[in-house]
């Protein structure tokens, strides 16, 4: 059974046609990541971080699945399993899945996970950065203090990788 999507009032309440004269209507990439996650709905997305989490046959193609249109729900989830009492390994799973997941929104959450006790969380909390870098999801400007903590942390793997990062930008590919 098919669902029918109301196209026009989903075009509305995005704000597609805010600001634009009458009959014309706006989109872009991140609108469009908007609507799918609202068709896939927020539950759905948070049961893939769960089923990705789980590591169950299918649990790649979930986290694929997710990394392809990055939903505030699933990287908001991410964050709260990670902030829950869960065991550290959930919680290094859920910053591991969050490092693909996340877009710039997540940014703000890297300095708890470069000062969280556990090495593998550290190193995944840099490696978000890394990847946001890589991805142009983030601005070398708006990672910088997170590299400086980065290179001076405590962990080897942690100072490593930032200066694998220093030298992709350094190299400006």
């Amino acid at each position: 059974m098919s669902k029918r999507v109301d196209w026009e009032a989903l075009a509305r309440q995005l704000g597609a046609f805010e600001g634009h004269r009458h009959g014309t209507e706006f989109s872009s990439s991140p609108m469009a990541q908007q609507a799918i996650e609202i068709l896939l709905e927020a539950e759905t997305l948070r049961s893939a971080v769960d089923y990705y989490i789980s590591g169950k046959p299918g649990s790649a193609l979930a986290r694929s699945v997710l990394w392809q249109i990055r939903p505030w729900s699933a990287m908001k989830y991410c964050y709260d399993i990670y902030k829950s009492e869960a065991d550290v390994d959930t919680k290094r799973d859920a910053v591991e899945l969050l490092r693909v997941v996340g877009d710039r929104r997540a940014l703000k959450w890297v300095g708890e996970f470069l000062d969280d006790a556990d090495a593998g969380i550290q190193l995944w909390g840099i490696g978000l950065v890394d990847q946001l870098l890589i991805s142009d999801l983030v601005e070398p400007e708006e990672a910088e203090s997170f590299l400086k903590t980065a290179e001076n942390h405590t962990n080897p793997q942690v100072r490593k990788t930032a200066e694998f990062v220093r030298e992709y930008l350094k190299d400006g590919t």
